[in-house]
């Protein structure tokens, strides 16, 4: 059941926003470092996805699907996201349910991403970083701004807790919409429908 809930869920998350539109040569990104920084960690992966993405049309969707798993997923929680998603349900949940659960939710986003990296376009667009917000128990709150010409700027909030000496992401708000939470509230939904 769990399979067929998961793949009915929207992948349009908002995080795709940044990673498709980001331009790492813009402004305000000297002063970050790699010293246990969560800004640099977000600056880190879409400057990998910019070098990467400079001729996709030429690119195996095998080799993008492959670059994404090493560089750009190990970057997010998915354990925690896949908590926050199911909520309450989770103790409805054998460890086999919570398995599969977290293996797909990783599988849809590696997919998403995957199927919107071609789109990326970095020429149009500036993003500006900036100066992470620390919070308690060991998390972190990164901001950047999107903006393209025509478009009213976008403004995305990287929710991330510290994992050793790295940073992982765990949530994202465009535009103060969490992703999460937008999962989670679809996640219910279709609970709802199945058990009716």
């Amino acid at each position: 059941m769990l399979k067929k809930l998961l793949s009915s869920t929207s992948i349009a998350f908002l995080l795709l926003i940044s990673f498709n539109n980001a331009n790492s040569g813009a402004y305000n990104t000297s002063q970050y470092s790699a010293n246990n920084d969560p800004s640099y960690s977000i600056m880190e992966a879409i400057s990998k996805i910019k070098k990467f993405n400079s001729d996709t049309s030429n690119i195996p969707p095998a080799v993008v699907r492959s670059f994404l798993e090493k560089e750009i997923i190990p970057m997010f929680d998915f354990a925690i996201m896949a908590r926050w998603i199911t909520g309450p349900y989770v103790q409805y949940m054998s460890p086999s349910d919570q398995a599969d659960f977290f293996t797909n939710l990783k599988d849809t986003f590696l997919s998403s991403l995957s199927n919107h990296l071609g789109s990326f376009d970095s020429e149009n667009t500036k993003i500006r970083y900036y100066p992470a917000r620390y919070k308690h128990n060991g998390e972190a709150s990164v901001s950047v701004q999107v903006a393209r010409p025509g478009k009213y700027p976008a403004r995305l909030d990287f929710r991330m807790k510290r994992d050793g000496y790295n940073w992982k992401i765990i949530d994202v708000k465009a535009n103060g919409t969490s992703a999460v939470l937008h999962y989670r509230n679809h996640f219910m939904s279709q609970l709802r429908q199945y058990g009716s």
